[in-house]
């Protein structure tokens, strides 16, 4: 995607933490339910995608948990734009993991 998407696009990927965590630490069920491993998946994806230059501009959980109860988000990312870093990303995670479904 990144390839084809010029700088003021926005590419919007899902965060599914149940695939992110890795299979020892998903509970019953393939349902993460620690906020901190929820959180750990979401900024480890945002950070791999600022690496390809395609910083986080924005973060939300979505608003409907999965048929199994698992919660996903949504990062905005973008090229050129005011990106997400640091504190500032790991305090928009946070939110989103509060915010959201729990």
């Amino acid at each position: 995607l990144t390839a084809c998407a010029s700088a003021d696009a926005d590419i919007v990927p899902m965060v599914k933490p149940q695939f992110e965590v890795g299979k020892d630490r998903v509970g019953t069920g393939g349902v993460v339910s620690d906020p901190l491993l929820r959180a750990d998946a979401v900024l480890s994806v945002a950070r791999r995608a600022a690496d390809l230059n395609w910083p986080a501009v924005a973060v939300t959980a979505s608003p409907l948990p999965g048929p199994a109860g698992n919660v996903e988000y949504f990062l905005r990312l973008r090229a050129a734009g005011d990106a997400l870093s640091g504190d500032a990303l790991e305090a928009a995670v946070r939110r989103a993991v509060e915010e959201g479904p729990q």
